[in-house]
C-alpha cells in the first residue's frame, strides 16, 4: 500500500497517469525513475532554442552518413543557437509552464486526485509521443499503455458521446 501521486494541472484541467506511461505512482517512484523526467518537457519555457534543447518534432540525435563533414554539421547547429522557435499551443512541450501544477497524492484532503481522474483530460499518450520524439533513443523511451482505470473511463466517455 502507500500513497499514490499523479501530476495535475488545475488550470488546464489535465493530468498524467503514472501507470499509462509505464511508471509507478509513489513519490519515490516518481523521483527515482525516468518517468519523472517528463516534467522537463511539460514545464519548458523559452521562445528560443539552443544546444540540447527541444528542436521540433524530429529526434534530437544527429546521425553521420558517409561523406558527412562533422564541422559542417556542427556549424549548422551553432547557427541555430538562440534562434526563435515558436511552439504551437497544442504542443505538449511547455504546455504546463506558468500554470498551477502539483504532484497530488490520493490521501490529500483537497480531493483533486479523484476529481482529476474523473473530470480532467489525461494527456499521457501525447506526452509519451513527444518525449520519445525528443529523446530519439530507445534506451530512454517510455511506453504508453492505457491502464485499466483509464481504459474504463475512456469507454465510459465513448458511451456518453453516443
Amino acid at each position: 500500500m502507500g500513497q499514490y501521486f499523479k501530476p495535475v494541472n488545475t488550470d488546464k484541467k489535465e493530468f498524467v497517469c503514472p501507470w499509462c506511461i509505464g511508471g509507478g505512482a509513489k513519490l519515490w517512484e516518481w523521483a527515482a525513475n525516468r518517468q519523472g523526467a517528463v516534467f522537463t518537457l511539460l514545464l519548458r519555457q523559452s521562445g528560443c532554442t539552443g544546444g540540447g534543447d527541444y528542436g521540433g518534432q524530429e529526434p534530437q540525435v544527429v546521425e553521420l552518413k558517409d561523406g558527412d563533414n562533422i564541422a559542417d554539421i556542427i556549424a549548422k547547429g551553432v547557427v541555430r543557437e538562440g534562434m526563435s522557435m515558436p511552439i504551437p499551443n497544442e504542443s505538449i512541450v511547455g504546455r504546463w509552464a506558468g500554470d498551477r501544477v502539483a504532484l497530488i497524492g490520493d490521501y490529500d484532503d483537497s480531493g483533486i486526485y479523484s476529481i482529476a481522474s474523473e473530470q480532467y483530460r489525461n494527456i499521457s499518450e501525447p506526452l509519451v509521443e513527444a518525449w520519445n520524439q525528443f529523446l530519439g533513443d530507445d534506451q530512454f523511451s517510455l511506453q504508453y499503455q492505457r491502464c485499466g482505470t483509464c481504459a474504463e473511463r475512456h469507454h465510459q466517455e465513448i458511451e456518453e458521446r453516443r
